[in-house]
């Protein structure tokens, strides 16, 4: 980790909108998100040699818009497509492409997607983390912010063009997802690719998931062009929900190898999220911690960092929530 954020804060509000709009066999859903803040962010203080600075500021949150469509083939077959965009609600700029795809979604065989699609993101959905799917703290700090990179770099979660994805329908609690980039591939260059699988299990309220992706031949994000980084990763996530209470553990280990320099780093981090709800009210508490990274198999003093965040929304309405954060992010003394 880089940033040191001793204290930060933000008020963020959320607007959901999905608008179904039928035609004969075909559905088209019209939705989207608006999430905006009010950030105040503290870094530098306290630390021996550090620069203290404070900012405050507007910002925005993960606000996309898209249409989704589905039409039925046969008693058990789909087509499908999902065009999605994002854009900055404080400035009005649209932004880049999210997720392009179409598809068949087959009531016994699961779901195909081809396309631009999201892969090795945070895996807050899938342990019902509403703090960090939230995404409403200061510098993207969400719950889960200490894990998917070394030393605050290299992929962690990214839309891949060129993905291959299937979904699998849920058998005996056990279903998961499997998918095949093959990226900015290049004749010669045929190890520009990523690959990811991840095989969950829900049982009632207990959640177990296990998600590894290889990614070789990687350039320098988010361009997709064919570099000297191959990286590998892996997470396991168990969550379990009791009523209104909702907590878990996350463990994820990464390691990058650097074809052209022949070094190799590798790290581990863990969080601990938190959450509980009653009526339209969501306290969330994470704990997270990255270990100092290995450079070769020595470790590295002062690469490792310290989070906590502490998240309360409250639901207005189905669709717009209003949420208050507080982080503290701290690194290790170099």
């Amino acid at each position: 980790m880089k940033k040191i954020v001793p204290g930060s804060a933000a008020a963020l509000l959320c607007a959901a909108t999905l608008l179904p709009v039928p035609a004969h066999a075909q559905s088209v859903l019209l939705g989207g998100q608006i999430k905006l803040g009010l950030d105040a962010t503290t870094t530098g203080a306290g630390r021996a040699g550090s620069s203290t600075g404070r900012a405050y500021r507007e910002t925005n949150n993960t606000s996309f818009f898209f249409p989704d469509s589905k039409e039925e083939l046969n008693s058990q077959l789909k087509a499908l497509y999902h065009l999605e965009w994002d854009f900055s609600a404080d400035t009005g700029a649209q932004g880049a492409a999210r997720a392009f795809y179409v598809g068949f979604d087959h009531a016994d065989w699961g779901r195909l997607q081809l396309g631009r699609q999201s892969v090795y993101f945070s895996h807050h959905w899938f342990i019902n983390d509403t703090h960090g799917a939230f995404d409403a703290a200061p510098n993207a700090a969400n719950s889960l912010n200490v894990l998917g990179t070394i030393n605050g770099a290299y992929f962690a979660g990214n839309f891949l063009n060129n993905t291959v994805r299937w979904e699998a329908p849920t058998y005996l609690g056990f279903s998961g997802i499997a998918s095949y980039s093959f990226e900015a591939e290049q004749p010669g260059n045929g190890r520009n690719h990523t690959w990811y699988l991840g095989p969950t299990y829900t049982n009632r309220g207990l959640k177990i998931g296990y998600f590894h992706m290889e990614r070789n031949s990687q350039g320098t994000l988010p361009a997709q062009a064919v570099g000297a980084l191959d990286q590998t990763a892996d997470r396991l996530a168990i969550g379990y929900t009791w009523q209104g209470l909702r907590f878990g553990a996350v463990v994820d280990r990464n390691r990058v190898h650097d074809r052209t320099a022949n070094t190799t780093q590798d790290r581990y981090a863990f969080a601990i999220p938190v959450n509980y709800e009653t009526g339209p009210h969501v306290f969330s508490m994470t704990y997270g911690q990255a270990f100092s990274m290995h450079l070769n198999g020595n470790t590295v003093n002062g690469t490792g960092a310290r989070m906590l965040s502490l998240s309360y929304q409250y639901k207005m309405s189905r669709r717009t929530t209003l949420d208050l954060t507080l982080v503290e992010l701290r690194n290790q003394a170099s």
